[in-house]
């Protein structure tokens, strides 16, 4: 049997071109599907002898034939690819570390497992189907789901598994499978801290980005019970919606608000809070207190390091990428919905209201 090598196509510098399977049938004498018997382990009603495909896997190893990936996943519907959705995915190194350790949660499962991870940070939300449904994922890990009927709806149509993190569950039935955090146990931890130093009056900053994120809206919620449940109440005035640099800090300062504490959304909000109230002069913890959400190395790194609501975010996201593994192999989880508990971590950026304050409120 000759044995060939493989051909280049073009001149100077062209690269190889990859050997097909016909070629290696040809090169063997035998027909294609004698070869994919052997190679591939196709073809059950085709009969290799032993010899006969020893021959066969020396003429591909010479030939250096490679199977071709992108048919081979076409034929099994298999691409080993899941997508993330995360919109407004951007400034990651920008100090907060909250994308670095959702990133490590829900690659450690997916590498280990060979899954490869395709970052979407859109798609179209009125045709979901054709953004997800083209066959090039074989499941999705969708970071603050909205949360509408018509998006509900047409995730229940899609024909590959969702996991929705950072997305408290729907009332509704719905065929995704959620992962968040205890969001209003968060702002209750808050509340009780803040309210504990002798604060009565307190701001919620979101940015205008994110102010209808699932775990924003479920934040602010969670603070308008903790009051409630203190015989308060979360007014319009007490919630603030500024653009991503927090630029409106100045004129609100200006306008003496009754406020001695506020509570950031985001331990990326908290952080810039702090920068705008060292811009204004502003003393943090002495003239306002300040308290974040997520709490990552980076509110140690804070001047005054940061106060914020701890929630699990690599946990959360290794078992949004774990359970999201076993759906894909059609393991439906035991429960729809799985909540993780927060805690609180106390640092510098929280005291007692100073008397000039505590007259305001």
């Amino acid at each position: 049997m000759p044995l060939t090598t493989r051909r280049k196509c073009g001149g100077q510098g062209s690269r190889l071109m990859a050997v097909t399977l016909r070629e290696v049938a040809q090169a063997a004498g035998v027909s294609t599907a004698a070869v994919s018997k052997v190679l591939h382990g196709r073809g059950g009603s085709v009969r290799v002898s032993e010899e006969r495909a020893v021959q066969i896997r020396k003429i591909a190893e010479n030939l250096e034939y490679r199977p071709n990936a992108v048919a081979r996943n076409l034929r099994s519907s298999r691409t080993h690819t899941v997508g993330l959705i995360f919109e407004n995915f951007w400034n990651i190194s920008g100090g907060p570390l909250y994308y670095l350790h959702l990133l490590d949660g829900i690659a450690s499962p997916l590498f280990r497992s060979h899954y490869r991870l395709t970052i979407l940070p859109e798609i179209a939300q009125d045709d979901i189907l054709a953004s997800l449904g083209d066959g090039q994922l074989e499941g999705v890990i969708w970071c603050k789901l909205p949360r509408d009927p018509e998006t509900i709806d047409q995730i229940g149509r899609c024909p590959i598994p969702i996991v929705a993190m950072s997305t408290p569950p729907t009332a509704e039935p719905s065929s995704a499978v959620f992962v968040s955090c205890d969001n209003e146990g968060g702002a209750e931890l808050a509340v009780e801290h803040l309210w504990s130093l002798g604060h009565r009056k307190i701001l919620f900053l979101r940015e205008s980005e994110e102010s209808s994120t699932p775990d924003c809206v479920a934040r602010m919620d969670g603070l308008a019970r903790a009051l409630s449940r203190r015989g308060s109440r979360l007014d319009p005035e007490d919630v603030a919606t500024w653009s991503w640099g927090l630029s409106e800090f100045g004129s609100w300062w200006d306008s003496t608000p009754p406020h001695t504490a506020v509570l950031c959304w985001s331990e990326s909000a908290a952080g810039r809070l702090l920068s705008q109230a060292r811009a204004h002069g502003v003393d943090v913890p002495g003239r306002l207190s300040v308290v974040g959400f997520d709490s990552t190395q980076y509110c140690e790194t804070t001047t005054p390091t940061l106060t914020a609501v701890k929630q699990p975010i690599f946990d959360m996201a290794r078992h949004a990428s774990e359970t999201l593994l076993s759906m894909i192999r059609g393991n439906r989880p035991k429960y729809q919905a799985t909540t993780f508990p927060c805690t609180l971590d106390v640092r510098g950026s929280t005291a007692p209201p100073s008397a000039r304050e505590e007259e305001k409120s």
